[in-house]
């Protein structure tokens, strides 16, 4: 079996592009090479060269980092104009999903010809790695053959959180005039897929109740279950994230302004961990708060881990599941998060994490852990135990094995959809 892969995000350093949309995407490749060869199809950056002797090069890299034999495509984003003004930028958005940012830049005649170049292979199926790798998909008038797409987030459930975050009313309104074209390209992508995998069965019933959507399956995020690590008698907190994404910059920066003083105030010598690349993009970078280290993009995940006491996860908008609260859990790391941090992940507020909202009684948690050697192994235990039960990634790959050899799946034409 040919397994055609679709994806907008292309880890330019496979070195240090190791978040969680990147995990996540490996472990698909991870699971589809058991029984597939393997074609990706990746909408590169406009300015990078394409070349021949380029392809060749990257075909051989992620050959070798995913441990998988795969035939690499390469084709250029569309690059809108960038000073276009707001009233064309949004207004075309507000009527068509595919001339709204994060989506445009897949939508051009070039982009659905790049796809439709990849179809010659003839694969015998098509892994769609989120919603802007399905434009091609929904603008090409070629058959298609079985179409999964992963809807690590939901899109539009992510945007309108981010909506009241904005600080500018205009900007509000102009978000909001969007959102609806958004839902129906939403919509649209997962009726053209066959089958559309979820992060959390909170999505999927979502999609299944609300939306009367069929073919929804939950895909949870997963890890590699490591040795647990011990517990540190350092009074460290630490938060670690990507700071591309605005979800993690929001984080970031509530913690260190309106969580970290509180327990600073109560111990003094504690320190705070902010980790992950850029941390010049925090608003609070530059401040030289007292306690607070930002030791940028680490790779020996288990050394920073060791360091840490408590992990925090003061996340306050976004979708999906947050891949960072299973990899502290599984190393049996204590965790205070919000409950928007928290959502979608099967652990109890008490047993397996703490869930706060408030910045002070967040504080206190974290305080109370700082001190208290005993609930903070309680506390990691239980948390290690929940992830290898139900976020395992030996089996989950499985999982996802089971969907792609289902030989139920019928070609299928995007004006079907």
């Amino acid at each position: 079996m040919r397994v055609l892969i679709v994806s907008k995000h292309f880890p330019e350093n496979l070195l240090t592009k190791v978040h969680g949309v990147y995990k996540r995407l490996q472990m698909f490749v991870d699971a589809i090479n058991k029984t597939s060869q393997i074609d990706v199809l990746f909408f590169v950056p406009n300015d990078m060269e394409v070349s021949s002797s380029l392809i060749a090069k990257l075909e051989h890299s992620f050959s070798n980092y995913w441990d998988a034999e795969i035939k690499l495509h390469l084709c250029k984003k569309f690059a809108p104009n960038r000073s276009r003004l707001n009233w064309k930028r949004y207004g075309l958005g507000a009527v068509r999903f595919f001339k709204q940012d994060g989506f445009l830049e897949t939508s051009g005649r070039e982009q659905v010809r790049g796809f439709e170049s990849c179809l010659s292979n003839r694969p015998d199926k098509i892994f769609v790695h989120r919603l802007a790798a399905m434009c091609p998909l929904l603008l090409t008038s070629r058959t298609l053959p079985p179409v999964f797409l992963d809807l690590d987030d939901i899109e539009h459930i992510a945007f309108f959180r981010s909506i009241k975050h904005i600080p500018q009313w205009y900007k509000k309104l102009l978000y909001y005039t969007i959102l609806p074209a958004l839902c129906w390209g939403e919509y649209k992508a997962i009726q053209l897929a066959d089958r559309t995998f979820v992060c959390s069965e909170k999505d999927r019933r979502y999609l299944t109740n609300r939306w009367h959507l069929k073919g929804v399956y939950t895909i949870p995020n997963a890890v590699k279950i490591p040795k647990r690590l011990p517990a540190t008698a350092e009074q460290t907190l630490l938060f670690i994230g990507s700071y591309f994404h605005k979800p993690n910059i929001n984080a970031a920066e509530f913690l260190i302004q309106k969580i970290w003083p509180h327990v600073h105030k109560a111990l003094p010598d504690a320190t705070l961990i902010i980790a992950g690349f850029p941390p010049d993009r925090i608003p609070s970078y530059r401040l030289d708060t007292p306690g607070i280290r930002f030791p940028g993009f680490v790779d020996n995940l288990a050394n920073l881990y060791r360091q840490s006491r408590v992990v925090c996860a003061p996340i306050l908008f976004g979708s999906g599941t947050r891949l960072k609260i299973l990899e502290a859990a599984a190393y049996g790391k204590p965790i205070v998060s919000t409950q928007m941090g928290a959502e979608g992940i099967q652990m109890r507020n008490g047993r397996e994490i703490l869930l706060c909202d408030d910045p002070k009684r967040f504080a206190e948690s974290c305080v109370r852990l700082l001190k208290d050697q005993d609930l903070c192994d309680r506390l990691g235990s239980a948390a290690c135990a929940a992830v290898a039960k139900k976020y395992d990634q030996v089996k989950v790959k499985r999982l996802i094995q089971k969907h792609f050899k289902n030989e139920n799946d019928k070609r299928i034409h995007p004006s079907a959809a």
